[in-house]
């Protein structure tokens, strides 16, 4: 759906700002965004599943500082980004250190119970010390895995949930919402979502949004909005959590990605042309600096 195309342009955008950024490739299942920022002899000699991996024997300080790369797309910006792959320059036995990122760590004889999503945690704070960055970008799988999981719920980070007006799509989310409200995360999370319109067609575009709303309402209503009172009852008080279809500030109102020819063309995204970014991105960009507060001095 061009999620990871669209966190490299976000981080562009941000750095364009003169805001450093940091970006992580957490789709450690299906790296691309690493391979997109950083062109050959760049990468970092580790990543983050080498993190994981050394953490565990309590080595993971020695990755930390062998596991960023500044990408060439910043070189002609005001601002920076900084990228944390998924592997390193060297993925030798990948695989396996893939099957070792989820382990729990076992109580030390002066430390507690760590389970592997705290773990993750502690990744992130200790790059945001190291980069203090304004930014970070965690560029995650969006489904039922530990991982998708974990970056949803125990982060606190703002999630953007990317989607196309298909059966398929709207039936996949359907299940993650469900298993959001049965193990009642769905509260913690629903003021942080957002769905995003991905690969918009050049084609019919105000029919093809008009028809998104439909089904990207029907799930928010169904598993995150708070049921609507009868109108006779004073509602001024209950602060509900509940839009109507047409609400452009309610999230199930799509950010909005358009197809683009001359963007899907590119090689590699190490050197962005910024009429081709506006085509494609410009509307949802306004978006995310709107979203994100990013916009005026205070940032």
């Amino acid at each position: 759906m061009g999620r990871s195309t669209a966190g490299a342009v976000l981080a562009w955008h941000l750095a364009r700002q003169g805001k450093r950024v940091l970006v992580l490739d957490l789709d450690l299942e299906s790296p691309g965004l690493s391979s997109a920022l950083l062109p050959p002899g760049r990468a970092p000699e580790l990543g983050v599943v080498d993190w994981f991996v050394e953490d565990a024997v309590g080595q993971g300080d020695y990755v930390l500082d062998r596991m960023l790369s500044r990408t060439p797309l910043a070189d002609t910006l005001a601002g920076d980004i900084w990228l944390a792959p998924a592997c390193g320059a060297r993925p030798r036995n990948y695989l396996a250190k893939l099957g070792r990122c989820f382990l729990d760590l076992p109580p030390a004889d002066d430390a507690r119970f760590l389970p592997w999503f705290e773990r993750l945690g502690q990744l992130v704070h200790q790059l945001e010390k190291r980069q203090k960055p304004d930014v970070v970008i965690l560029d995650a799988r969006a489904g039922l895995s530990d991982l998708a999981s974990v970056v949803l719920t125990d982060l606190d980070a703002e999630v953007f949930l990317f989607a196309l007006d298909t059966e398929a799509t709207w039936a996949g989310y359907a299940i993650l919402f469900d298993h959001w409200k049965e193990t009642q995360a769905v509260n913690a999370l629903r003021e942080r979502l957002s769905i995003v319109a991905a690969l918009v067609p050049e084609t019919e575009r105000s029919d093809y949004l008009e028809r998104f709303r439909e089904p990207s309402w029907d799930l928010f209503r169904e598993y995150t909005y708070d049921e609507i009172v009868p109108e006779k009852e004073d509602t001024s008080s209950w602060g509900a959590f509940t839009f109507d279809l047409q609400d452009q500030a309610a999230p199930h109102w799509p950010l909005v990605i358009y197809w683009n020819r001359g963007f899907a063309s590119l090689g590699d995204l190490c050197s962005l042309e910024p009429t081709l970014v506006e085509a494609a991105f410009g509307a949802y960009l306004r978006a995310m600096d709107e979203r994100l507060f990013l916009t005026g001095e205070e940032g």
